[in-house]
């Protein structure tokens, strides 16, 4: 196995039935409602596809809410981007860290592991946030663009300067059309179409996050090895 795999009582009587008063259904505070609200519409029909209106009717707040919480439709969207991919950049770094404990240089396995365990885990968690990021990283509209390079400042250059460092052997032009690879291959396994099934049949499941990293580590390894 590779290294990145491893590591009440029955009292013999009848339940007595007890009424007991109902419970307030305490609702979310509207900034979060707003951020679900966003995250689901916006995965499901886009940026453009969205108007302020439905995001505040579909979390049920009046139409105040998002200027008073977030600004714009444009802030809302980075932010509905932000607290899934924060978390996700800290823990990418956490996972590299550890990688780094021993005072060795990782393998290029390990490191692949380490950058995508986490983003396969939480978009098979959230699927509102899988199709987002696929959906928003493959739009073509300049705002959407520019939103995207917003949001992916230098804080978030995480993931290519790690693969810089292990593929340092590389020339710049050969090493960024195999990130560039890199991403179109992990962006189509989280945006998941269903095109594959298609053609391998409706049963062919990708909803394992390791029966996906077994395949999709060796083949981008290979990439990134390949002779220059």
């Amino acid at each position: 196995m590779p290294s990145y795999a491893r590591d009440r009582k029955d009292s013999g009587k009848a339940p007595v039935s007890r009424k007991r008063p109902k419970e307030k259904v305490r609702m979310k505070p509207a900034a979060e409602r707003l951020l679900d609200a966003a995250e689901t519409l916006f995965a499901d029909y886009g940026y453009n596809g969205v108007s302020v209106r439905q995001i505040v009717e579909r979390a049920r707040v009046n139409l105040g809410a998002v200027p008073y919480h977030f600004g714009t439709k444009e802030n809302l969207f980075k932010q509905a981007l932000y607290r899934r991919a924060v978390p996700l950049r800290i823990e990418r770094e956490t996972l590299i860290r550890q990688l780094n404990q021993n005072g060795k240089s990782p393998s290029l396995e390990d490191v692949l592991w380490a950058l995508l365990e986490p983003a396969l885990r939480t978009s098979h968690e959230n699927d509102s946030f899988r199709k987002l990021l696929g959906r928003a990283s493959m739009d073509p509209a300049p705002e959407v663009r520019k939103l995207m390079a917003e949001i992916y400042n230098p804080d978030f250059l995480f993931v290519p300067k790690e693969l810089r460092k292990a593929c340092a052997h590389l020339p710049n032009e050969v090493f960024y059309w195999r990130l560039n690879c890199f991403y179109g291959v992990m962006l189509f396994v989280l945006a998941d179409t269903g095109k594959i099934q298609t053609i391998a049949g409706k049963n062919f499941d990708t909803s394992s996050t390791e029966k996906a990293l077994e395949h999709i580590i060796p083949f981008l390894a290979a990439g990134f090895r390949a002779p220059v």
